[in-house]
């Protein structure tokens, strides 16, 4: 015959049975709020570092493009024969477009034209590089669009013909969005040779300002073009607004340095190097 428990028997198998107390269970909980605000926030840095790694790579595309065609079209700016290949626009331009300036590179090219290599060219073509400004971007930065306007002339070296200068006239192709100039509203800087004899840097190459462009001389000619920029991403479904914090953007400098025929020569037509 089996005999009943005796009560601390008992109570040993009820304690055996209880479970977790409220405070044990207080603590797991904690645990696991700790593990998991852990794994978010290693999450979100995941993301977030993608994200600027994407960003800076669509950045460092888009202004790389546009670098390298403004490049190539000042690389091919030499149309000689008295014409002058960078220099003010052939009659004023009609807003938004303007002078040779910080925002607005005018240039005189053959590239791509069949004669461009001859003796004789027939025809060229006047681009404006401009920049024009689009807002501000999410730190505050100006931004704008990078657009090439070109306008194909024709006549003879340096009396080239051209149609007025609008938009409405023009050929355009937008280079890059989302460009911010590393400073104001500057993205052209102008440089010549100092040809006066009394200066102490005579034959060195000096910034030229936008006033001074259009009453430069045949001997003080354009002589280089640096262009310098940052680009931000192109606009996406996460923000309308162009993105420059540090580390989605990337920053650009080029320069193409002209170089003028010897003087022994009939005319002082420019090529570039």
């Amino acid at each position: 015959m089996l005999s009943k428990p005796t009560l601390p028997r008992a109570l040993r198998r009820l304690g055996d049975e209880r479970g977790l107390t409220l405070i044990e269970l207080l603590v797991a909980m904690i645990i696991g709020l700790v593990v998991t605000g852990a794994l978010l926030a290693t999450l979100e840095l995941a993301l977030r570092q993608n994200t600027s790694i994407s960003d800076r790579a669509q950045a460092d595309r888009t202004g790389r493009t546009a670098m390298n065609a403004i490049l190539e079209q000042l690389h091919s700016s030499c149309t000689g024969f008295g014409s002058t290949a960078i220099q003010g626009p052939s009659t004023t331009p009609v807003s938004p477009l303007a002078s040779t300036g910080g925002a607005n590179l005018w240039l005189l090219s053959a590239y791509g034209n069949s004669t461009s290599g001859n003796a004789s060219v027939s025809s060229v073509v006047q681009h404006d590089i401009n920049w024009s400004s689009t807002g501000t971007s999410n730190t505050g930065q100006s931004v704008g669009t990078l657009t090439d306007y070109a306008f194909t002339g024709t006549g003879e070296s340096p009396n080239w013909t051209f149609s007025t200068l609008s938009t409405a006239n023009a050929t355009a192709k937008v280079l890059a969005k989302n460009v911010v100039p590393l400073s104001t509203s500057t993205v052209f800087h102008y440089w010549r040779y100092d040809t006066t004899l009394t200066d102490s840097t005579y034959g060195e190459l000096i910034e030229v300002s936008a006033s001074e462009i259009p009453a430069l001389t045949a001997s003080k000619k354009i002589a280089q073009v640096t262009i310098s920029y940052k680009q931000a991403p192109e606009k996406s479904a996460r923000s309308e607004v162009a993105d420059t914090r540090e580390g989605h953007t990337a920053t650009f400098t080029g320069s193409v340095v002209l170089r003028f025929t010897p003087p022994e020569s009939a005319t002082e037509g420019a090529t570039c190097t």
